[in-house]
């Protein structure tokens, strides 16, 4: 069980939370029948783990749970509308994509970053990337339940949306155009960064309007992606200073 997750039960809350909340995963009695509720959870591509009676008393202190319970994510992701919507009472909102993290220790490491510096959100995919969980929750000390935190289906056209809605989009490269210095900041903002085996795949690159690169003179030419993001986020806490 994921530390910080919260355990619930019972069909009616868990089939409510199924429609209106993340679930990480359910646990299901193995003698139950290939039911409604099991179409659901297939429906919403949600691991299941069948288990015994005496598993689900124990992890439900013996709670009235009909034969399933759920573990739910520990906080709830905004949507991206709502991102869109809440940043335009911001002036010169910055947000952060990651394009396919998959280190659960890095994305926990980039929401304290995001927290620390008052950064305006992060977006990922919901497939290609690391997800919320305890041990990202635990690596965030907590800044999990203070980031909003968006997850979409399609990086590329999120991207599209967020320029409609008047962002700059750029991608963090080892090439880019632009030195972090250089940036301006004081404008809507999206900043792209990537995994951190293949970085931003090509077809994001070319959505992107510009790049950004962070000069460095020693014998290392890159940078964990964690430590790339934390030296943005501080570029734009000093432009907001200015």
């Amino acid at each position: 069980m994921q530390e910080n997750n919260e355990i619930i039960y019972g069909k009616n809350t868990v089939i409510e939370t199924i429609k209106t909340k993340e679930v990480s995963k359910i646990f299901i009695n193995k003698e139950s029948g290939d039911g409604e509720i099991t179409q659901l959870i297939k429906k919403h591509n949600i691991p299941m783990v069948k288990v015994d009676k005496k598993y689900l008393d124990r992890i439900t202190n013996r709670g009235s749970h009909q034969g399933i319970a759920a573990l739910v994510s520990p906080v709830d992701y905004v949507e991206l509308n709502e991102l869109i919507q809440k940043n335009k009472k911001i002036n010169n909102p910055m947000v952060i994509i990651l394009d396919e993290v998959t280190d659960v220790n890095n994305l926990g490491a980039i929401l304290r970053i995001i927290d620390a510096f008052g950064i305006n959100g992060v977006i990922f995919n919901k497939r290609r990337n690391a997800q919320l969980n305890g041990s990202v929750a635990k690596i965030s000390t907590g800044a999990i339940n203070h980031v909003d935190i968006c997850r979409v289906t399609n990086i590329k056209n999120t991207i599209t949306t967020m320029k409609k809605n008047g962002y700059w989009v750029a991608n963090l490269d080892m090439n880019g155009e632009l030195t972090v210095e250089r940036t301006d900041f004081n404008q809507p903002l999206v900043i792209v960064v990537g995994g951190e085996d293949k970085g931003i795949t090509d077809n994001i690159n070319k959505s992107c309007d510009f790049s950004i690169t962070i000069p460095m003179s020693g014998h290392v030419n890159s940078l964990n992606v964690s430590s790339a993001v934390s030296i943005l986020c501080y570029a734009k806490s000093v432009s907001n200073q200015k």
